[in-house]
């Protein structure tokens, strides 16, 4: 396609772009995106694609968090902070439970040190790197 027309039709633009911002990692513009759609036909897509990315969020949340504030949990997920119904819909459905400091936590059998995630032998990696830099500046 040529570059033109890339730029100059919005509904070839709009998708473009949101492929720019999912590489990126820019999700907050892909949620920005969902108010400027170039049809109305275009919003079942952006809900399937923010729902998507609303459950990664949520599943790395989990992973690196014991617990999470109310209202981090509502900015990182995107969720409207004057309307707390959203996130509180979302954390029931996900078995978050709300404990009295404004909390978040996510104790539904999910451990992060129950062997399920594979641990990173960094030292020996390192080591590794070492010796191959090593043995790289010998070469040059």
């Amino acid at each position: 396609m040529p570059m033109k027309e890339i730029q100059n039709n919005v509904y070839i633009r709009h998708p473009v772009s949101l492929e720019q911002y999912l590489m990126e990692g820019s999700y907050n513009k892909i949620f920005l995106s969902k108010g400027n759609v170039p049809s109305k036909y275009y919003t079942f897509f952006i809900d399937i694609l923010l729902d998507t990315i609303r459950e990664d969020i949520a599943r790395c949340i989990e992973l690196a968090y014991d617990q999470i504030s109310e209202s981090e949990a509502l900015r990182l997920l995107f969720f409207d902070a004057k309307d707390k119904t959203g996130l509180v819909q979302y954390a029931q459905r996900r078995r978050w439970t709300l404990n009295d400091k404004h909390a978040y936590t996510f104790g539904h059998g999910k451990n992060r040190n129950d062997g399920s995630v594979i641990k990173i032998p960094a030292q020996k990696i390192a080591l590794q790197m070492l010796e191959y830099a090593r043995e790289l500046e010998m070469i040059v």
